[in-house]
Parts: C-alpha cells; sequence; structure tokens
C-alpha cells in the first residue's frame, strides 16, 4: 500500500498519523457526493478538450497528405476551418470545465470551513491549550484553501493528463508503432525516475509544510503581544527570532524549487531529444516511402502533448501529495471528540424551580497526573452568594470550568437537585449561567452584537433591561450611536470600566438563575473597582453567584465563603466566622491588607 510519510504532531494527543492513500481518498469522496452532478459535468467537458487536443493534429495530417498533396484548394479551407472549430470547441469547454470545477471546490470547502468552525466550538479547552490560535489558523484556512485546488484543479488536471497520455499514445502506436516504440523507450525510465524524484520532494515539502506552520504560530502570538514588546524594547528581538524563522524555510523552500525546476528541465530537454528521435527515425521512413509528411507532423505535434501530461504529471502527484497531508490535518481536527459531550437522552430544558447546586466527592485532574480537585463536596442553594477563595493553584477556576462544562469531572458528580447536570444538553445548562471573567473579551462588531453576545433571539428589550440592571446607562449614551456603535479591537475605545460594564450586561442580558464571576474585578484599579460595586449589588440581586476573587475586599458580604487549598475544601462560612477561626482565610486577609491590597 502507498503511504506518505507526513508526520501529524500537533493533534490534541499528539500522536503519528500514518494513513494508506485508499483510506485517505475514503474520507474526503464523501465530501464530492452533494457535487456529483457539477463533477460529471465537468468531466464530460474535460473529455470535450482532451478530444480536441488530440483531433487537432489528425486534421493537420489529413490537411497535409491529402488536401495539399492533391491541391485541393476547397479542402484545403474546410481543414482549415475544422482544425479552427476544433481549437474553439476545446478551447470553450476548458473554460467551462474550470468554471464548473473551481465553483465546485469552492462549494466543497466552504462546507468544509463551516464544519471545522462549528466542530473547534464543541472541543475543549485542553485542546486550545495545545493548539495555538496560529495553528488552528493553518489548519481552518490554509489546509482548507489547498484541498480546495485539489477538487478543483489539481485532481480534475491530474485525470486529464492521464486522458490525453492515453489517447496520445493510442493514435500515435496505431499511425507508426515503430515511431511509437521509439518515444517510449524514452518515456518509460522518465516515469520511472520521476516517481522517485517525487518521492523525494515529498520530504522536503513536509519540513517547508512544519515550517510554515511555526511561522503563523509565531506571528499569531507576536502580533497580539506587540504592545509588550514595545514597552520592553524587545521588538528587534522578535524580530531576529522571525527573520531566523523566515530564513529556514528560504533555504528549505530555495532548494526545493531548484530541485522541482531542475526536474522541470530534464522533462523538456527529454521532450527536445524525442523530437530529434522521431525526425531521425521519421525523415529515414519518409524518403523510405514508409511514413508520409503529415504522419510525421503528426509525431512532432502529439509529441509535446505526450511530455506536456509527463511534466503536469509531476507536478500534479507532488500537489496531491501535500493536499492529502493538509487533508489528514483536517480530519485530524474534525476527528478530535469533544470532552464534553451531550449525552443521549440528555433533556432539553433545565427545570426553573431548582433548588439546589451540589458538588458531590467531585475530583479531576488536567493531565491525568496532578488533581486539581480532590474529592470536593458542598451545596449552593438557591439565591445564594457563594465566594472561592484561597491561594493561587488552590481549585477555584476549575471548580468554575467544571460547572460550566469546560470539562468533566473524573470522579464524583455534579447534581442539581439530585439529579447530574450531565442529564441536560450543554446549550440549555449554559443558558442558565452568566459568566464573567477577568480577561474581557469583546467581539468586533457593534455595542449592541455584544450584548447579545451575537445571538440574534434576543430582544432589544431584552438588551436595554440588562443595561439598566447593571447601570451601564450612561456608557451608552456616552456613545455616539448608542447600541449601533462599533466597537475597536478589544473594545480599546471603551474604558476599562466600561468593558467591565458590558460584559456585566452580557452576562445577564438572559437573565440568567446562575451567576459565575471569575476575578472579574481583578483587571480593574480599586477606585473603578468602587464604581462598579453598585452595579454588581444588582447583578447579584435575586440570582444564585458563585464569585472567584483574589480580593478578599470583594468577597466579605458573600453569605458564605469557600477555602479550598490543593483542591480540597479546608475551610468554609461567612467572613466574620473565618477570620475568627484563624485559619488559612484569615492570613490571607491579613496579609492582603498588610500590602495594601485591602482598603
Amino acid at each position: 500500500m502507498w503511504y506518505w510519510d507526513e508526520e501529524i504532531l500537533d493533534t490534541e494527543e499528539g500522536e503519528i498519523r500514518r494513513l494508506s492513500v485508499a483510506r485517505m481518498l475514503g474520507r474526503m469522496l464523501p465530501l464530492l457526493r452533494p457535487h456529483l452532478g457539477a463533477l460529471a459535468c465537468g468531466i464530460l467537458l474535460l473529455l470535450v478538450t482532451v478530444a480536441a487536443e488530440i483531433g487537432g493534429p489528425l486534421v493537420l495530417r489529413y490537411l497535409i497528405d491529402h488536401d495539399i498533396t492533391g491541391g485541393d484548394r476547397a479542402g484545403i479551407v474546410r481543414s482549415a476551418v475544422a482544425y479552427a472549430l476544433i481549437f474553439i470547441v476545446g478551447m470553450g469547454a476548458g473554460y467551462l470545465q474550470v468554471i464548473v470545477t473551481t465553483r465546485m471546490g469552492l462549494r466543497i470547502v466552504t462546507r468544509l470551513k463551516n464544519r471545522m468552525f462549528k466542530h473547534l466550538f464543541t472541543l475543549s479547552l485542553a485542546y486550545f491549550d495545545k493548539n495555538p490560535p496560529g495553528r488552528l489558523m493553518a489548519r481552518v484556512e490554509s489546509d482548507a484553501e489547498r484541498l480546495q485546488m485539489l477538487f478543483s484543479e489539481v485532481a480534475i488536471g491530474l485525470f486529464r493528463s492521464l486522458v490525453l497520455l492515453v489517447g496520445v499514445l493510442v493514435v500515435m502506436l496505431i499511425a507508426d508503432a515503430r515511431v511509437t516504440a521509439s518515444v517510449l523507450a524514452m518515456g518509460v525510465p522518465l516515469c520511472l525516475g520521476t516517481f522517485y524524484f517525487l518521492t523525494y520532494l515529498r520530504g522536503i515539502y513536509r519540513r517547508i509544510r512544519k515550517l510554515y506552520a511555526r511561522i503563523s504560530t509565531f506571528l499569531t502570538e507576536y502580533v497580539q503581544g506587540i504592545p509588550i514588546l514595545q514597552v520592553y524594547g524587545h521588538i528587534e528581538q522578535a524580530r531576529l527570532k522571525l527573520r531566523r524563522r523566515n530564513l529556514d524555510k528560504y533555504r528549505v523552500q530555495t532548494g526545493a524549487m531548484f530541485f522541482e525546476y531542475g526536474l522541470w528541465s530534464v522533462l523538456w530537454t527529454l521532450e527536445v531529444a524525442a523530437v530529434m528521435v522521431i525526425i531521425w527515425v521519421g525523415s529515414r521512413q519518409v524518403f523510405g516511402t514508409g511514413m508520409t509528411v503529415g504522419t510525421l507532423v503528426l509525431f512532432l505535434e502529439y509529441t509535446r502533448r505526450l511530455f506536456f501530461p509527463i511534466v503536469m504529471f509531476s507536478e500534479q502527484v507532488s500537489f496531491i501529495q501535500r493536499a492529502l497531508a493538509s487533508a489528514d490535518r483536517v480530519f485530524a481536527v474534525l476527528d478530535t471528540p469533544s470532552k464534553t459531550p451531550d449525552y443521549p437522552g440528555a433533556r432539553e430544558t433545565v427545570p426553573d424551580d431548582w433548588q439546589q447546586l451540589a458538588f458531590e466527592n467531585v475530583s479531576f485532574s488536567y493531565d491525568g497526573g496532578q488533581k486539581a480537585l480532590d474529592g470536593l463536596s458542598f451545596v449552593v442553594n438557591r439565591g445564594e452568594r457563594i465566594a472561592l477563595a484561597g491561594e493561587s493553584g488552590g481549585g477555584k477556576t476549575t471548580v468554575t470550568n467544571l460547572l460550566l462544562r469546560y470539562y468533566e469531572p473524573t470522579e464524583g458528580k455534579i447534581t442539581l437537585d439530585g439529579v447530574d447536570i450531565k442529564g441536560y444538553r450543554q446549550r440549555a445548562w449554559r443558558e442558565k449561567i452568566g459568566l464573567v471573567l477577568q480577561d474581557i473579551h469583546l467581539f468586533p462588531g457593534s455595542v449592541g452584537e455584544n450584548l447579545r453576545a451575537l445571538a440574534d433571539d434576543i430582544s432589544p428589550e431584552a438588551v436595554e433591561q440588562a443595561v439598566r440592571t447593571v447601570q451601564a446607562e450612561k456608557v451608552i449614551e456616552r456613545l455616539s450611536e448608542g447600541y449601533e456603535t462599533e466597537l475597536a479591537e478589544g473594545g480599546a475605545n471603551l474604558s476599562m470600566g466600561e468593558r467591565q460594564l458590558i460584559s456585566f450586561g452580557r452576562a445577564v442580558v438572559r437573565d440568567p438563575d446562575i451567576l459565575v464571576l471569575d476575578e472579574a474585578t481583578a483587571s480593574v484599579d480599586p477606585a473603578t473597582e468602587r464604581e462598579i460595586q453598585a452595579a454588581l449589588a444588582r447583578l447579584f440581586e435575586g440570582r444564585t453567584s458563585i464569585v472567584v476573587a483574589h480580593r478578599l475586599a470583594t468577597i466579605v458580604s458573600a453569605d458564605r465563603i469557600l477555602v479550598l487549598h490543593r483542591g480540597k475544601l479546608v475551610e468554609e462560612g461567612d467572613h466574620e466566622e473565618l477570620y475568627e477561626r484563624n485559619g488559612i482565610y484569615r492570613a490571607l486577609f491579613d496579609l492582603q491588607f498588610k500590602s495594601g491590597e485591602i482598603a
């Protein structure tokens, strides 16, 4: 079985995928199923084009051997018109074939990109931790675009080369088997040599592909960090790193270019040699009355058509090798299973009258080793405000990740009135939760779109109510176009406090039962934090809330504070109770008070 040696080292598990061409094609052919009509039309037009290429020299032979030799002027005109018509029909069919197959390729790849993009939304956070944005961009854009070329141009071009090659050989054998054998004597070694060189080129292109992905990842990460690089004056270091990566790719790609174009030069040289052989052998037969001049011209014309498919075949097979490797990377993304799937029989709705949310002996490990949570159990009653405190790495954010079902517990379960939350569909469960994170992410678009989190099913009245709830009316009034104001990248045309209020509004726009705030005020200064405390108070009214905070001053009014240490619940109570207990909470509180973090 023919294999290629693309090593796919960027799947979530990091394994090497080594797939046969037959198996890879088995994955790709179903993509063509909705476009069989366009494919059949493209193949039919291609056959017309090939027939025109084969028919042209036949008309020339007839013109020379019959019309010109016989002095038939009318016949010369008829043959000339026939030759022109064949050329026009061939060009027209080729033009239509390119349009049909290109549209087909674009439709296939557009569907594939949408499928990849949709699938990415189902993957766990662990997948994105292991696959940086630059690598995923290369998968969705570069690799998918290569498949578009495969479906629309290269595969159909390869088929065209094969049909043309077979057709030309058949006509040449019928015309003169001896001259054809002389040409084939050069063609067989040529094909074997081409296969050998293509095998070598595959290794080079594999390396180029990895270097390209490396540069894409570097650019994505470093462009996002340009402000930091400018502040610390490390622009030159970043430029030199990029230069080294570009030079690595330049050296390898330049070598591949010289090698590949050298191969083409050899092929064209062999074509000239084949023409010389035909002239030598054919001319001797012409003078010996064994071959007509028209047949000699036919062989000269067909020689170009014979070597051109071989040259194109080498280029097309090389591209197909790279495209199959890209297809494997695309399918590696699609084959990555969701870590938090909807389970069979999961309920479509979550009850509105629930009373108790509970973590029951929950343990979790991100990597299968050290536990981020270890036998954690606690209860949150409806309407209660719970705060999670403790040192960094204690498991606070892990609690929120499990609650939001970004991950599933390794052991134990999370229940709502005794029912495991796995029994609800993720969409239904998450609609019950409003989320505010420390890192505020605002999408490109208007303020209104960000308040709706890009959803179309939220009414303007709900958006306005959310703004009133978090007391963000002044923010909207300040903006020139109100809710329709377009945000700069990352919301740069808003202050940090205004961005925070927008994120609060987004969290309550669906009027969720549960609010999760993970370090929601950690990125604002104390003065701004005091300004948004009123918004927070309105935010908590009538809702169950779980607040993660390093600034303990922001959670002293919580109904209960859970202190986590190394994944375990070590203290529980309100601020006064925990402070009097003189344990971990008091130590952290006093440390922040003395350092000036608590005012």
